[in-house]
């Protein structure tokens, strides 16, 4: 199903992550060609630009901040409300919004913004990294690292309260897929709360679609649609270099674009999160211009620079 009008947001956000260099990704994705790529392929969209950062933070921010181990709470918090908004404002005028990012912390404010605009979304969470830890199990104490606990509602109050107060995802509706590195906190909390998750041992042993199709099954239950969050660093190294952390483990660029291909054949695709990407590391754009033909498949509108 082609996503027919699409909003593509901007999201430089690094606060995340302790990480130089995410926050050029947005730019990195249009010096790329994603403008003329999408003109090309007939895609109807718009450019919102990039949602500056915050330069300060609120005072109640800050209280919630001195009460949590997780870094950047209050800053994260008011940045991922504005961009809630955005996000709302996209949905709610029947178009798909597409943020760049940025690290993956950005998720909590996408979903929110969709939760915001009345549309009960599953979500398809495509990641090297389960993303599940909270603030009492992470090891670093990376927001980054604690998205898929805090839009299931568990967190610092701050960040799961964003646009509206609560869960943005019901645990039975959101999927993990091709994990491979996985802390014993985030373990626990995936097996706690009963989340679907695939390894890519579970990939292996099952077979990339018979698991495709359990994904989609499980976001695609009683919701109105689906939020894909993918990362770039569940891509294999020779595939996405300019990632914090390159895998030889990954997904090869077949085996992605099938389930970016699958997911537009039997999804109603509501949003779309593309984080990961850090042109300091990359290669001539290589992965930039990787991850545009994946959200393009995603989008309807397959498209190969080679």
């Amino acid at each position: 199903m082609r996503c027919e009008n699409v909003d593509f947001i901007g999201v430089p956000v690094d606060l995340g992550v302790k990480e130089l260099g995410l926050k050029l990704g947005p730019d990195a994705f249009r010096e790329a060609g994603l403008f003329a790529v999408a003109r090309q392929r007939g895609l109807c969209f718009r450019d919102i630009g990039n949602i500056d950062l915050p330069a300060s933070v609120s005072c109640s921010a800050s209280a919630e901040y001195l009460r949590t181990s997780a870094h950047n709470v209050g800053l994260i918090a008011d940045y991922c409300e504005r961009l809630s908004r955005v996000v709302a404002d996209s949905v709610e005028r029947e178009r798909t919004p597409v943020c760049l990012g940025g690290d993956h912390s950005l998720a909590i404010g996408c979903l929110a913004g969709v939760a915001l605009a009345g549309c009960r979304a599953g979500c398809l969470w495509i990641d090297a990294h389960p993303d599940a830890n909270t603030p009492e199990t992470s090891p670093s104490g990376n927001v980054h690292g604690m998205p898929v606990a805090i839009i299931t509602g568990f967190g610092p109050s701050l960040l799961v309260n964003i646009g509206k107060p609560g869960p943005k995802v019901d645990v039975k509706n959101i999927c993990l897929l091709g994990v491979h590195d996985i802390d014993p906190g985030e373990a626990d909390f995936v097996n706690h709360h009963r989340i679907r998750m695939f390894t890519l041992f579970d990939v292996i042993e099952q077979g990339l679609a018979n698991t495709v199709r359990e994904c989609l099954r499980t976001v695609t239950d009683q919701t109105d649609g689906v939020h894909v969050s993918l990362d770039l660093d569940s891509l294999h190294e020779t595939v996405a270099p300019g990632v914090g952390l390159p895998s030889p483990y990954g997904f090869n660029m077949r085996e992605a674009a099938y389930i970016c291909h699958q997911i537009a054949s039997h999804c109603r695709v509501v949003s779309i999160d593309l984080v990961g990407l850090n042109p300091v590391l990359d290669h001539n754009l290589q992965t930039a211009r990787r991850g545009i033909e994946l959200l393009m498949t995603l989008l309807g509108y397959p498209f190969s620079f080679r």
